[in-house]
């Protein structure tokens, strides 16, 4: 009997309200919480999705998630080598600076990438952590050779804010590619995905990408060349190595993208 009671009471209560009536008067805002009750799962597990990459270029929170979210409106494919037939790419008409016949083809499908174009983080085929803590130590001490030879300077990367990144020295004249990216030549995710972001050649990008050994940023190309700090469309992910002989390869696109960047006419010695 109680019960009968208490299901009468709350019937007047929502007659009382003439529900109908209120969603007619306020249909903006009924909309709306309709609207985030269906979004706001999706958007919780996006938001668990950009945090699970670990900190890269932009804040490690809910500001950088957002400006993520926007980045998606602009990015571009990432695979397709139809860019580098552009013949007023700088450089273009000459040879690059990988080897003929290389990189030979990966012999793994591409992997799979986070949903965010920024940062773009590779989220399968990952290393274990010894083949990381290599490649990271040979990149390092490829960077300090180069460094000795006045052709590159160490420092803190412009584009991830956490990871340190090879540049091109500032006693070298810098070529158009080079003053794009302000002189950052290549840099490697030492979290948990040790891929590495190289700006190559036209030519080079070209064979990576062909080679499956690579693909280019979601926002390399976008915007104006004249817009200081945008990404050149040279601008490569290079998958992460996972034994030694794929870390060879990798380190043999850095060398070739360090040619590249310093203005060398050959390869890197």
């Amino acid at each position: 009997m109680a019960f009968s009671m208490d299901s009468s009471r709350v019937t007047r209560f929502f007659d009382d309200l003439r529900i109908p009536d209120l969603i007619v008067r306020h249909r903006g805002a009924t909309l709306a919480a309709l609207g985030l009750a269906v979004v706001a799962p999706f958007a919780i597990r996006d938001y668990q999705t950009f945090l699970s990459y670990g900190p890269g270029g932009l804040p490690h929170n809910v500001v950088g998630w957002l400006i993520a979210n926007v980045m998606r409106l602009v990015a571009r494919e990432q695979t397709s080598t139809l860019p580098y037939s552009d013949k007023s790419l700088y450089l273009s008409s000459r040879p690059g600076f990988l080897p003929p016949d290389f990189p030979p083809h990966r012999s793994s499908p591409r992997p799979q990438f986070g949903a965010h174009p920024v940062p773009q983080r590779q989220v399968t085929q990952l290393p274990d952590p010894e083949t990381r803590e290599k490649l990271i130590a040979r990149f390092q001490a490829l960077g300090e050779a180069a460094q000795a030879k006045g052709l590159v300077d160490i420092k803190q990367s412009l584009y991830e804010r956490r990871h340190a990144a090879l540049f091109v020295s500032s006693t070298r004249a810098w070529h158009p590619v080079a003053q794009r990216s302000r002189g950052e030549i290549a840099h490697v995710h030492a979290g948990l995905d040790g891929s590495i972001h190289v700006t190559l050649h036209p030519g080079d990008c070209k064979k990576v990408i062909e080679a499956a050994w690579g693909q280019r940023h979601g926002l390399a190309g976008v915007g104006s060349r004249k817009i200081p700090g945008s990404l050149p469309v040279n601008y490569v992910l290079v998958y992460a190595p996972r034994d030694e002989a794929e870390l060879d390869i990798v380190l043999a696109v850095v060398r070739a993208s360090v040619a590249f960047m310093a203005g060398l006419e050959g390869p890197l010695e």
